[in-house]
C-alpha cells in the first residue's frame, strides 16, 4: 500500500496509479533535489536505484560518461538521501565474468568482469555496500518496453517475427534469463515480505535454467504462436567484430538463496 515516486529522466511511461507519482529526474543533477523530495516523504522511503549506462560497448565508447553516470553520480545520490528504511541496488551478472555450466556463480564467487561496464558495476557494488545498501545482481532481462517508442529487444524480435522476417539470435552463450516482470516481481516480494536484516547484501535473482537468445526467441514464439522456423541460429564465437566489449560466453547463476527467502521450488523464465 506504499505510496510510489518514480524517477525518469527523458521518456515518461505511459501509466498512472493513485499512489504514484512521477518525478522528472536525471541523475547527474543535483542530489539534493531528489533528497528533498525523500525528507518530504511521510516515512522512511524504500529505494531501488535502477539508473545506469548500461550497453557495454556504449560504456567502452564513452567511458568518461559512464563513469560519471555509473559510479560518480550513485556515490553523491547515497551519500547524500536522508535515512532510508532500504536501498536496493540493480546489478548485473556481468560483474561475474566467464563462467561454466558445472560451477554457477553464487552470491560469494569472485568478480572478474570481463569489460569496462562490468568493472564500473562492480565498483558500484561496493559503494552501495559501504553505504550499508543491498545489491541484488540480475542477469540478461528480456521483456515488452513500457515506454512508448523506445522498443526493447523482445519487441523487435516480435515485430521482425509477425513481419515474416528472420531472426538471427545466438545459440552458444548462455545466461540466467528471467522476464522483467519477474526481475519486478521477485525484489517487490523480498522487499514487502522479508525483514531487512535477513536479506544477504548481494542476491542473485535468476532463472534455474541458462538459456541462450536463440532459446529465448523460441520460448517467445511458441508463446505468442508466431513462425519459430524464421529463428535461425548463430554462434557468438564465429561473429569477431560483431561487438566492441568483450563478453563472456557462458555466465550462470546459482539462484539458491531468492528461492529459500521467497519459498519457491523453482524460478523458470516466463514470456
Amino acid at each position: 500500500q506504499d505510496e510510489v515516486i518514480a524517477t525518469y529522466n527523458s521518456n515518461r511511461p505511459k501509466f498512472e496509479n493513485e499512489r504514484l507519482e512521477w518525478f522528472n529526474y536525471n541523475v547527474q543533477n543535483d542530489p539534493a533535489i531528489l533528497a528533498d523530495k525523500l525528507k518530504n516523504y511521510k516515512k522512511k522511503a524504500k529505494v531501488i536505484y535502477l539508473a545506469a549506462y548500461h550497453h557495454p560497448d556504449k560504456v567502452e565508447k564513452n567511458y568518461k560518461q559512464a563513469w560519471e553516470i555509473n559510479i560518480v553520480s550513485l556515490a553523491k545520490i547515497i551519500n547524500a538521501l536522508p535515512e532510508l528504511k532500504s536501498f536496493f541496488y540493480a546489478s548485473t551478472d556481468s560483474v561475474y565474468g566467464e563462467g561454466s555450466f558445472e560451477h554457477p556463480f553464487d552470491e560469494n564467487s569472485k568478480r572478474y568482469p570481463l569489460n569496462l561496464y562490468g568493472k564500473q558495476k562492480a565498483l558500484a557494488e561496493d559503494i552501495v555496500l559501504a553505504h550499508g545498501g543491498k545489491v541484488i545482481r540480475y542477469p540478461f532481462i528480456i521483456g515488452p518496453s513500457l515506454v512508448e517508442g523506445k522498443p526493447h529487444f523482445f519487441d523487435k524480435i516480435v515485430a521482425s517475427l509477425e513481419n515474416g522476417e528472420e531472426v538471427q539470435l545466438f545459440s552458444d552463450s548462455y545466461r540466467s534469463t528471467i522476464s522483467f516482470d519477474q526481475a519486478a516481481k521477485f525484489l517487490i516480494q523480498l522487499i514487502e515480505n522479508s525483514n531487512i536484516s535477513f536479506i544477504p547484501d548481494v542476491l542473485n535473482i535468476s532463472s534455474d535454467k541458462p538459456l541462450s537468445k536463440f532459446d529465448v526467441g523460441i520460448e517467445i514464439a511458441e508463446k505468442l504462436a508466431l513462425n519459430k522456423n524464421l529463428i535461425l541460429p548463430i554462434k557468438q564465437s564465429e561473429q569477431s567484430g560483431i561487438f566492441e566489449a568483450r563478453r563472456p560466453f557462458i555466465t550462470v547463476l546459482d539462484n539458491k538463496k531468492i528461492k529459500k527467502l521467497l519459498k519457491l521450488l523453482n524460478i523458470n523464465y516466463e514470456v
